[in-house]
């Protein structure tokens, strides 16, 4: 059985928010699993015509089910998210707010906001500028030595091997760029000489749960050096990656988490928002994290 049997996609109606719709389906319908749709609203649509009133007629399918709820809307999706064990959220980062040209100034609505920093499980967030390309065929995961980023490395991993995908885990040193940085193991300037075993240590953390088949899907370990928002963009567009799994620590207020908030502003591929409330004592800390 699929480890993520249960997914929830978030609806208000609006074309923004239905950027997910052709992701989450194709997801389910790869996954073998259940798509739970949530439209929160005060009044809710005719049965037959909700989900093509919703932007998402697609969803007409069997291992889709639609819930309306007239509730708040973060508190709709947490109630969900428990109700039905959802294993993963799939949500844009704006709904009605981009789609009405309101606060423009905002990296991520309200609600976004709010799930993302609350929710229990991982979240699949589709940046503004976020462009659809199914299906997926590479995962970009994003390592700091933190327990999240260990989380986010787990995660990244189980999901790539039900979709059989390969996985690239980069590790960015703050800092100029290096014209020598390269693959793991293949270390020859002696600026790098204690990465090597540090790295394999948090894949090794982060493979931990992951069995001999889902590891195999990690198919290089990178580390890099330079603007940690800027190579982890060049990054994705190097290896065409799909999706970005990153473990944060699930803030995303004032001075806080700035290169998630350059990546939901320049991002053209989904985020993977992983959360893990306590971290490790010993860490590899080198470079700015992606959480502080």
């Amino acid at each position: 059985m699929t480890r993520f049997a249960s997914l929830l996609l978030t609806l208000d109606g609006s074309p923004e928010a239905a950027k997910g719709a052709g992701c989450a389906l194709w997801l389910a319908e790869t996954l073998g699993a259940t798509l739970h749709v949530l439209h929160a609203a005060a009044q809710p649509l005719p049965g037959r015509e909700a989900l093509a009133r919703l932007h998402a007629p697609g969803a007409q399918r069997a291992q889709v089910v639609l819930h309306q709820l007239a509730q708040n809307a973060e508190s709709a999706v947490l109630d969900e998210i428990a109700a039905h064990d959802i294993d993963l959220v799939v949500m844009s980062a704006r709904g009605k707010s981009a789609s009405a040209g309101l606060d423009l100034s905002r990296r991520v609505g309200t609600v976004a906001q709010a799930v993302i920093e609350r929710s229990p499980v991982p979240v699949l967030l589709l940046p503004v500028r976020y462009r659809e390309a199914l299906p997926w065929t590479s995962a970009l995961a994003a390592m700091s030595g933190s327990n999240a980023a260990d989380e986010a490395l787990k995660t990244v991993t189980q999901l790539a091997g039900a979709l059989q995908i390969k996985v690239t885990a980069v590790h960015v040193e703050d800092g100029p760029e290096a014209a020598d940085s390269m693959p793991l193991g293949a270390y020859a300037d002696a600026a790098y000489h204690e990465y090597p075993g540090r790295m394999e240590e948090m894949v090794e953390r982060g493979l931990a749960a992951c069995t001999c088949e889902e590891s195999r899907r990690v198919d290089q370990v990178l580390l890099r050096r330079g603007d940690p928002a800027a190579v982890l963009l060049e990054q994705v567009a190097r290896h065409a990656s799909n999706v970005l799994a990153l473990g944060w620590c699930g803030a995303i207020g004032a001075g806080r988490a700035p290169v998630l908030k350059r990546l939901l502003e320049e991002a053209e591929c989904a985020l993977l928002l992983v959360r893990k409330p306590h971290r490790s004592t010993a860490r590899l800390k080198v470079g700015t994290e992606i959480d502080d």
